[in-house]
């Protein structure tokens, strides 16, 4: 087992108001031997590990009430998974299921096993064995955070941050690029945590790298760090489906993970300085949706492109993927997706079970500035593309189950749950 390591005070003798904090790590890195997710094209296990995998437990609490933020590195979490594993924790830090928001990082380093749906049709089972172990060791950051929770002060700020992620087929369109930045700190100004969000693909290591490897997003948290010891810096991928260093990285190469991860930890450093003090607010709401599948060819029918250029090489990998889901979903009409709203401070933050486009992180925005997509959360459902990603037949499209409305059905949901846990307090 791991060493969890944690930040915190004895809990005695808090202020009734107070916002309690707690924040636990642990290394997940699993042994090599290990099948590595991510890559279609990538069938050799894993050699060893070149950066640590780390799951992270932050813990809120307010008015007798806990929510909880846990981070993982790894591509995603299925809920065979994630929902057994937030009903153990809500046991343990006596909550809910639904207070507990389990975020993937999207590293495309880390091993099989947690997730069972990329490629669809084709994907691996559950691990279980790395499944209980990842489990038992997240509970055991659950019981540290909850050991060491203390009375804190949230600040926040907002930037934006170029020269890491662009759009994956159209270089020249922008997208979202913000960047936004929460810091936990004791009253005497203590550091306890770090999180910063922001949209991309951890994609600067291809599918020949055999380490692994938390991708930019560890890079990032090792420059966190180095400038504020103490603090345990956490990320949150957002709406990043068509999002990625694809155009921006010089080389898939961990010199290049280390370059990339300064520009986003150099940015995170400077935004905490900027931070401006939040209201104390925790509350959390959650919808199923029945978002409907897209209409197949029969897979007699689908097109398999000649790929030449390197976005023809991914479109035609699309292209083998969507022949592998008319077969899987031959039958099944719909798709049951829950999404997990948490409102902490002036700020709301949407979980998403899969893969969103910018589009939607730039939607719900309008809706409240304050409202932040985490992509990758409590389970993954593949990708929800936009309706221009769906006319230009993108890898992203190709391999999605569903066409425009899924994408319609999330942005009407996620606002309805900004709009519900808006009501619940008074304007800030």
């Amino acid at each position: 087992m791991s060493l969890v390591r944690g930040q915190g005070v004895s809990s005695g003798g808090h202020m009734t108001g107070d916002l309690l904090v707690g924040i636990a790590e642990v290394d997940i890195t699993p042994p090599a031997g290990k099948r590595m997710d991510g890559y279609i094209s990538r069938e050799e296990p894993g050699l060893g590990a070149h950066d640590a995998l780390l799951a992270q437990v932050l813990l809120l609490e307010h008015d007798e009430k806990r929510a909880a933020i846990v981070a993982v590195d790894t591509l995603a979490v299925s809920s065979g998974f994630a929902g057994a594993l937030r009903e153990a924790l809500a046991g343990v830090l006596d909550t809910q299921p639904a207070a507990i928001l389990i975020c993937a990082s999207h590293t495309h380093a880390g091993p099989c096993g947690l997730q069972n749906w990329f490629p669809p049709g084709a994907a691996p089972e559950l691990d279980q064995k790395l499944v209980e172990a990842v489990s038992e060791q997240i509970m055991d950051a659950a019981r540290a955070a909850l050991d060491n929770r203390a009375p804190a002060v949230l600040t926040a700020s907002v930037g934006q941050l170029a020269g890491v992620g662009g759009d994956r087929n159209e270089p020249e369109r922008s997208v979202d690029q913000q960047i936004t930045v929460w810091r936990f700190r004791h009253h005497d100004g203590q550091p306890l945590a770090i999180v910063f969000h922001y949209a991309c693909h951890p994609t600067v290591l291809g599918a020949d790298n055999r380490l692994y490897s938390a991708d930019f997003v560890g890079a990032a948290r090792r420059r966190i760090r180095k400038a504020f010891p103490g603090a345990v810096p956490v990320f949150i991928n957002g709406a990043a489906g068509n999002i990625s260093t694809r155009f921006l990285r010089r080389e898939q190469s961990f010199e290049e993970v280390e370059r990339l991860g300064q520009i986003v930890g150099d940015r995170v450093i400077a935004l905490v300085a900027e931070g401006k003090p939040e209201p104390v607010a925790l509350a959390w709401a959650t919808e199923a949706l029945e978002l409907p599948f897209r209409r197949f060819a029969a897979p007699s029918e689908l097109s398999r492109p000649t790929a030449a250029s390197r976005l023809e090489v991914v479109r035609a990998e699309g292209r083998a993927i969507e022949t592998q889901l008319a077969r899987a979903l031959a039958g099944r009409h719909t798709q049951t997706a829950v999404l997990s709203a948490f409102r902490i401070g002036s700020w709301i933050l949407v979980g998403v079970p899969g893969e969103p486009f910018d589009e939607l992180a730039l939607a719900v925005r309008a809706e409240w500035p304050g409202a932040l997509i985490a992509g990758y959360a409590n389970d993954y459902l593949g990708y929800f593309p936009s309706q221009s990603a769906i006319e230009m037949a993108t890898y992203e499209a190709l391999s999605s189950p569903y066409d425009v409305r899924a994408h319609e059905l999330l942005r009407d949901g996620a606002r309805r749950l900004i709009r519900q846990l808006l009501s619940n307090f008074r304007s800030v």
